[in-house]
């Protein structure tokens, strides 16, 4: 048998394993962004605009500061739970107690902005304790999928975010009717639907998989000094690396409603759906790339670039199809909803997400091999790109601003994950240890 069939061999495996993982990820995420979608067009008919932006608002700084909380810890379980055993088990603790003390600080804090920057029909201490708790809830739930595809489990983000999606449509409708003068109807509506699905994940399906991985796997190493410093490390700089680059991108509909005005944040908040859909696209590829790194790095690295140009391509054209729709949608929502305006919001935000998928793998790659110091200074710089445009553009503008801020921070991003993919070559890989420490 030659050279070139064993590596072939592997290299399938590989492929498929990677597609396979994307095509479940992908379908979780798509459900999650499907009827998040309704939701919000649902939300724009039910609930008066001015409403809506500030609901949004609340929202959004809840989705911010449990993306600050989550995302370290979560990354961790990504590429540390394949090693199987009770280092796995420990690495899930830890992960959790982490992600929910982190989320409570960063949600005392979005709730005492919440508080002082938005009116609200609540005490400023309830609202802050609100905030706090659905920001633990919320960050729960996102740490509880990333186990699942850390335990080879991806088909399980489907079962969890299409039931969680179910039950808010359901309750949406419930409290908009029923209740609709009740505050908060948005927050509550989609965290206690997210509380009982994580539940069930971190109950059953979890432990369930992770079961699975021990026998396949039959790995017996547990918990170490080393291992705790690199989850530490680890953890500590994705939080700053990635999630403080989530909590940006998530806090939009905030910064939009507060420098501008309710009415342009709810039109930003619904707009920006499109967005969030987009993305999941390549976070769904760039995560299955990160598992499958930990073992195969070489193999993984060859297909990244190819992945990286599928995932715009697809991206571009379904952000197309998003904006040619969108007139017709802002129609059925009446007035305060502008067609054209709203097409060209819907646009923007689809031409950054086409932008961004190169950055994502080469992030994703970067992450699972523990360099993570590469992919701080690339977000530190979206981040100062983004902040910078959105006070500059969003009190003129509103929520086409707010686009255009990313769109423009957005090609720092593709800059970077050009050359990262260039730099990810196999051969340049191969003197590195396939689980080094992290830098």
């Amino acid at each position: 048998m030659t050279s070139a069939t064993h590596e072939a061999a592997p290299a399938v495996a590989v492929r498929a394993r990677v597609s396979r993982d994307s095509l479940w990820l992908a379908s979780g995420y798509a459900a999650t962004a499907g009827s998040g979608f309704v939701f919000w067009l649902l939300a724009a008919v039910w609930i008066p605009q001015s409403q809506l932006g500030i609901e949004a608002s609340v929202l959004a700084a809840v989705m911010a500061a449990s993306a600050l909380a989550s995302n370290g810890p979560g990354s961790a379980l990504v590429v540390m739970l394949p090693l199987g055993g009770p280092a796995a088990r420990e690495t899930l603790r830890r992960a959790l107690t982490a992600t929910a003390a982190i989320a409570l600080v960063a949600g005392v804090i979005a709730g005492v902005l919440v508080a002082v920057l938005l009116p609200s029909m609540l005490p400023p201490v309830v609202t802050v304790g609100v905030v706090a708790a659905c920001s633990v809830a919320w960050a729960l739930f996102n740490v509880q999928a990333q186990a699942l595809a850390g335990a080879s489990d991806a088909r399980g983000t489907l079962i969890v975010n299409g039931s969680a999606n179910v039950l808010k449509l359901g309750l949406l409708a419930l409290l908009a009717f029923g209740v609709p003068a009740a505050p908060l109807i948005l927050v509550l509506d989609t965290i206690a639907p997210a509380i009982a699905m994580t539940t069930l994940s971190l109950t059953m399906l979890v432990p369930r998989a992770l079961r699975r991985d021990d026998r396949r796997s039959g790995s017996v190493r547990g918990w170490d000094d080393d291992l705790a410093r690199a989850f530490r490390r680890f953890s500590l700089q994705n939080a700053v690396a990635v999630g403080i680059v989530m909590c940006a991108g998530l806090s939009l509909s905030f910064l939009v409603t507060t420098l501008a005005s309710p009415s342009e944040g709810a039109i930003f908040a619904i707009a920006f759906q499109f967005s969030v859909a987009l993305d999941l696209v390549g976070v769904a590829v760039a995560t299955a790339l990160a598992r499958s790194a930990v073992g195969a790095f070489s193999h993984t690295a060859e297909l990244a670039h190819g992945y990286a140009l599928r995932v715009s391509l697809a991206v571009g054209a379904l952000g197309a199809a998003a904006a040619i729709a969108t007139p017709l949608m802002f129609l059925l929502l009446g007035r305060g909803y502008p067609p054209l305006y709203g097409m060209a919001v819907v646009g923007i935000l689809a031409t950054a997400s086409a932008l961004r998928p190169g950055y994502d793998v080469w992030s994703a790659l970067s992450r699972a091999r523990h360099r993570v110091r590469p992919v701080l200074v690339g977000n530190a710089l979206w981040v100062l790109a983004l902040s910078g445009l959105v006070l500059l553009l969003v009190p003129r503008w509103g929520a086409l601003g707010a686009s255009i801020a990313v769109a423009c921070a957005a090609l720092v991003l593709t800059l970077i994950g050009v050359v990262g993919l260039r730099r990810a070559h196999p051969h340049r890989s191969a003197l590195l240890p396939s689980k080094g420490a992290p830098a």
